[in-house]
């Protein structure tokens, strides 16, 4: 039997109206409705209504995303009540909708780490005393950014994404250099700054672990029902105890997701699918996995149907 592997995306996702028709769907409804006391009773009016810049701000794009992972999620398996699943990945924040499919994590839980990760995230960003931020990289080898990254101080890899594609942080006045000497240098690269606050999975974010650990301790994680492969190690992980460790180091390490994409594969996932309104981290497989050795399934919301 071919093993299907749930994909979630992490933060810049996100889009004004990007659950406006999710919402009709009772299946998700329901989700949203669990999510609102964590999330917030502004969750309905950000994931429908809210402009893109204030949509971009850290304490509202990882609030709507969620709802707007976990939505769909649970909308499709409505549609499908057959579905057999054979792994969870999330990219960055996604990896807390993971869990939940994974069946180590419940909504309401989700949601009260969500709110609190979105929250220190934010507190994190205030303090910046210059503008940081994010910038996706893609390139042949996405080694070669990392040795040049090297040559920058204060610019920092923040995440591997395939073999090609990657992010790196920092100032955005350090992001801009770099970008600059790419340019004038010709590199075989491409770069764009994301829609995001900070610098994540970077040193940048080390003074909100403490609020992030105080969040995980009061989660109830079980044992994962399905194999759970998470981007801050690489691999599959089971144990409650190390996930949560894990959860709160997240903040400021690098991201593996490439890394847990592979391991997912190894361990015999051939069936890879992203539920979302835009799917984007299944487009990348053919950057990650050897040509034919997957398939690529992404469903948006009109295909769910209501």
């Amino acid at each position: 039997m071919t093993k299907h592997c749930a994909l979630f995306a992490g933060q810049s996702i996100q889009e004004t109206g990007m659950c406006r028709e999710l919402w009709k769907n009772k299946a998700a409804r329901e989700i949203l409705e669990r999510l609102k006391p964590s999330l917030g009773d502004d969750l309905e009016a950000i994931t429908t209504s809210m402009p893109d810049a204030q949509l971009a701000l850290t304490f509202n794009a990882q609030r709507a995303i969620h709802a707007h992972h976990l939505g769909h999620w649970f909308a499709y398996k409505a549609a499908h009540p057959d579905l057999r699943l054979d792994g969870a990945i999330g990219h960055s924040m996604g990896v807390v909708a993971a869990l939940v499919a994974a069946g180590c994590l419940s909504v309401e839980d989700s949601g009260k780490f969500i709110r609190a990760r979105a929250q220190a995230f934010s507190d994190v960003c205030k303090t910046f005393k210059t503008p940081m931020g994010l910038a996706a990289v893609s390139t042949d080898d996405f080694n070669d950014v990392v040795e040049a990254a090297a040559e920058f101080p204060g610019l920092s890899v923040a995440l591997y994404n395939t073999i090609g594609r990657g992010s790196v942080g920092g100032t955005v006045a350090i992001l801009e250099a770099f970008q600059s000497k790419a340019q004038a240098e010709d590199w075989p690269m491409k770069m764009k700054v994301l829609k995001v606050e900070g610098p994540y999975h970077t040193a940048a974010f080390a003074p909100c672990k403490s609020a992030l650990t105080a969040a995980v301790a009061g989660l109830g994680i079980k044992v994962p029902s399905i194999p759970l492969f998470m981007g801050t190690s690489g691999k599959q992980e089971s144990d409650p105890a190390r996930i949560k460790t894990l959860m709160f180091d997240q903040a400021d390490h690098v991201e593996l997701h490439l890394a847990a994409v592979q391991a997912a594969h190894a361990a015999g996932c051939r069936k890879f699918l992203e539920v979302s309104y835009k799917p984007q981290p299944v487009t990348w497989l053919s950057n990650q996995l050897p040509a034919g050795a997957y398939e690529a399934l992404s469903v948006t919301t009109p295909e769910i149907g209501n």
